[in-house]
């Protein structure tokens, strides 16, 4: 006689669930998909088109298919890769910083160069070029965020306004907008006196009047963070070797904030950003 037939119902399902995942964790890692994770930094469409030359290129060597996964905020997606639902994130330095903290699992591998090639981006504070702002009363000021994770956020931002205005960040109107073109949109629609964002994403609004009023120090670049307990060290030599050695050709096809080129992660990568402020200490809402 089996040893499930003489169990209880209740207990017999419980030892088929046990048998069923441990013939999941049995399965090799390469006989699955892989999920890649990012957040929308702009509409889903437009992310898919960047992100998925990469992930084809990357899927020939892997001998694997490589599915995308929109995360709604950092915090998610943060979650999920903790979880072991993340194979691969693309993450900007705070948050690759705070998910470090949390799981021994996430390992940088590259960071991605900005378009003069180099590693590493600054985040800048905006405001539409014929705006007058109220100087003399920085408490009435706008202020349009990114996300409370993202390090173009109120991780940047807060100092800049500080330099800039003389005032506190939190003595003003802040409100989380998410992504970094609707930062830039919204200071251009009129609905925020000021706006933070990356650099790059500045620019690119700047013949509509943006203007930038002050920036950051360079921070490291947006990284390609793998998960250690989901990927084999085989799969991650492969996914570094491939991106590192990717032609200028290949890599020039992809999306524009990862047409530059990659660099590997080093040690001191993140020196320059070892005292940022507890997660917990960032405002997680907006405060109007």
């Amino acid at each position: 006689m089996m040893y499930v037939e003489i169990l209880e119902k209740g207990e017999s399902m419980r030892w088929i669930s046990y048998v069923g995942l441990i013939v999941i964790l049995l399965l090799p890692l390469e006989g699955r998909e892989l999920i890649f994770a990012s957040l929308p930094y702009k509409n889903n469409a437009g992310i898919v088109e960047d992100f998925a030359p990469m992930l084809r290129y990357l899927e020939s060597d892997l001998n694997q298919s490589v599915n995308f996964r929109f995360e709604p905020s950092y915090r998610k997606l943060i979650a999920d890769f903790i979880d072991d639902k993340i194979d691969m994130a693309y993450m900007g330095p705070l948050p690759t910083l705070a998910l470090m903290k949390q799981d021994a699992s996430a390992h940088p591998i590259v960071t991605f160069n900005d378009a003069d090639g180099k590693n590493g981006y600054r985040c800048v504070l905006v405001k539409f070029a014929p705006d007058v702002l109220p100087m003399e009363h920085p408490q009435t000021l706008k202020v349009a965020l990114t996300e409370p994770l993202s390090t173009c956020g109120y991780f940047s931002t807060a100092p800049l306004i500080q330099t800039f205005t003389e005032a506190p960040l939190s003595s003003m109107h802040y409100r989380y907008v998410h992504t970094h073109d609707e930062a830039a949109l919204s200071v251009l629609r009129g609905e925020f006196h000021l706006g933070g964002m990356k650099e790059s994403i500045a620019e690119s609004y700047r013949s509509l009047g943006l203007e930038i009023i002050a920036y950051s120090p360079v921070v490291p670049g947006f990284t390609l963070v793998v998960n250690t307990q989901t990927l084999s060290q085989e799969q991650i030599e492969t996914i570094r070797a491939r991106l590192l050695n990717a032609p200028f050709k290949e890599y020039a096809s992809w999306g524009k904030e990862i047409s530059f080129g990659v660099q590997a992660v080093h040690a001191d990568t993140y020196r320059s950003m070892q005292f940022f402020p507890e997660v917990e200490n960032i405002p997680q809402e907006g405060n109007f």
